[in-house]
């Protein structure tokens, strides 16, 4: 047999409901040359029942973890696994579009200087009805169309937006990226994939593309959104601001400190919601974090400078935050 072009990881930790789907919507990959491999990490028994019924297929490759590592950790383990040249990412609740190896792989080849293709998406609700395109209206203020980033270009914008992937799914990167910028950091739960891509910015271009490829599903019980309920959340956010903050194509712009106050408001605005709800010293741990990194005082005039959307956002839910 010869070797798949791409291998397509998929993570698995329970999630039952959505994971059919999942991996139907890579059988029906246009493209055909692809190996699959699910990464189960430790999931209930009645999921690792549902992974069984696909255990036979000749192009899936499924691994049990013995014990629970966490999503990035068995990330790193699965990429060690891959045998294709090029390697995509699939979460759970996502599934995707038919054209998406397709798409990726004309497009690396078209842009051989890219290491990495962070393309559109899709947002559906729990049903798979498509939603407002909140992920593409910020993709908008990034690259209108598709186009190359230069390490130039692509550092600051990681300040700017906050990340400029929105989901690891359908993230399309050459295997060799992962033997040069290293693995992603395992101590991090949140923003582990916004360190990884930083390094990768730092060293290669990157390519935006503007096809949407998948469909990213929103809904209360993903892990994005039990991850904006944590204090790791904003350490790890406020770290990541702070080695922005440093970078050399970073700290000469003048609105660079701008760009980090409004990052940093959103995890202020978190703080006082937890001191609100009695959680005195997890707030002052988060206070304490944005001092050093933005100040209390510019952070808090810039979320002070948000509240009208804020209060829009209250009472039109499909209304989102422009990025400053």
């Amino acid at each position: 047999m010869t070797e798949p072009l791409v291998s397509i990881i998929l993570p698995v930790y329970n999630r039952k409901k959505y994971l059919a789907q999942a991996i139907d919507s890579v059988l029906q990959q246009t493209y055909q040359n692809w190996e699959l491999i699910i990464a189960d990490d430790n999931s209930s028994e009645d999921t690792k029942d549902l992974l069984q019924k696909y255990a036979a297929l000749p192009k899936v490759n499924i691994y049990y973890n013995p014990q629970n590592i966490g999503l990035f950790a068995n990330l790193n383990q699965a990429i060690k696994d891959c045998n294709g040249e090029y390697i995509t990412i699939i979460c759970t609740d996502d599934f995707f579009l038919p054209h998406c190896l397709e798409t990726n792989i004309n497009a690396i080849q078209q842009y051989p200087e890219a290491n990495l293709i962070l393309s559109s998406t899709y947002s559906v609700n729990a049903d798979g009805e498509i939603l407002p395109d909140a992920k593409n209206f910020y993709y908008d203020y990034i690259a209108k169309e598709t186009q190359i980033l230069q390490p130039e270009q692509s550092v600051p914008l990681l300040l700017r937006f906050g990340s400029i992937n929105g989901n690891i799914t359908a993230m399309f990167f050459r295997k060799s990226l992962q033997n040069r910028v290293g693995d992603f950091r395992t101590d991090w739960r949140h923003a582990a994939d916004w360190e990884w891509i930083y390094r990768v910015a730092c060293c290669s271009p990157i390519l935006i593309s503007r096809v949407n490829v998948a469909a990213i599903r929103v809904h209360e019980e993903q892990l994005s959104v039990a991850n904006g309920k944590n204090l790791s959340t904003s350490i790890e956010g406020s770290e990541m601001v702070k080695i922005l903050l440093a970078n050399p194509y970073v700290r000469n712009l003048k609105s660079a400190p701008n760009w980090a106050s409004h990052i940093m408001q959103f995890h202020l605005w978190f703080a006082f919601k937890l001191a609100f709800r009695g959680s005195l010293s997890e707030a002052l741990t988060i206070i304490k974090a944005i001092n050093q990194v933005t100040g209390f005082g510019k952070t808090f005039w810039a979320m002070l400078k948000t509240l009208p959307q804020r209060w829009a956002a209250r009472r039109h839910k499909s209304f989102i935050l422009p990025p400053n």
